[in-house]
Formats: structure tokens, sequence, C-alpha cells
């Protein structure tokens, strides 16, 4: 996944439960269960604050991040 301007302004623009679904699937898709966690409006909003600030270097390191991130059927490290 490659996080730049581009990508956060479609992240921002999404709905809340867009979002939230966005997020459950990275966390999914990465290995980790969030299907017993609550993601409330407010850590949704906390979560648009976070990216809206982010700045181009905080975008990079979380790319690099992403792409570490073993993927399920997908042995990359």
């Amino acid at each position: 996944m490659q996080l730049d301007r581009k990508m956060l302004q479609k992240l921002l623009s999404l709905d809340d439960r867009q979002l939230t679904d966005v997020i459950r699937s990275l966390a999914e898709n990465s290995g980790l269960d969030l299907s017993e966690f609550h993601i409330s409006p407010t850590d949704v909003n906390s979560i648009r604050s976070a990216l809206s600030g982010a700045t181009d270097e905080e975008l990079l390191r979380a790319t690099q991040q992403l792409n570490k991130i073993p993927r399920k059927g997908n042995e990359r490290r």
C-alpha cells in the first residue's frame, strides 16, 4: 500500500463506517483480529485528526511499516 497525499485525501473523504471498514480490513489482512474490538466514533475522529495532520515523512514511514506486515496468504517480510 502506498500512503501518499492522494490516498490520504481518499481516506479522509470516506464516511465513518467506510473508514472503519478500511481499518478493519487493513488489520485483518495483517493478521489482527479486531472482531471483539469496538471502534467508537471518538476513535474514528482521533484517527481522522491524526491522518489529517500527517507529514510527508510520517506518510513515508507509515507506508514502509505497512509494507513490512506479512499479508494473509503472502509471506512478505
